[in-house]
């Protein structure tokens, strides 16, 4: 297999008749959007995230909790009692 190489061009400055290689011109940030959205995603998954967890551990949610694992006990309770 063959790999081609870029071929670096020359210019020829005036009057001294130096060969000095051009330099690439540098392309344009286009990912500069991209990289803002990925940063917007990254924040409202964060945000998401910080608010499911502030969700999950108020105490409402931990009172309801505690009160269906109590019920569930209660009706194993009562299946073995009126067995």
């Amino acid at each position: 297999m063959k790999q081609s190489k870029q071929q670096v061009t020359s210019k020829v400055v005036p009057f001294t008749g130096e060969f000095y290689p051009e330099a690439p011109e540098p392309t344009p940030a286009s990912n500069n959007i991209a990289a803002f959205l990925v940063m917007i995603a990254a924040a409202l998954v964060s945000g998401l995230s910080l608010g499911a967890i502030a969700t999950y551990q108020s105490a409402d949610q931990v009172q309801l909790r505690q009160m269906k694992a109590q019920s569930q006990q209660l009706e194993q309770v009562k299946i073995q009692v009126c067995k």
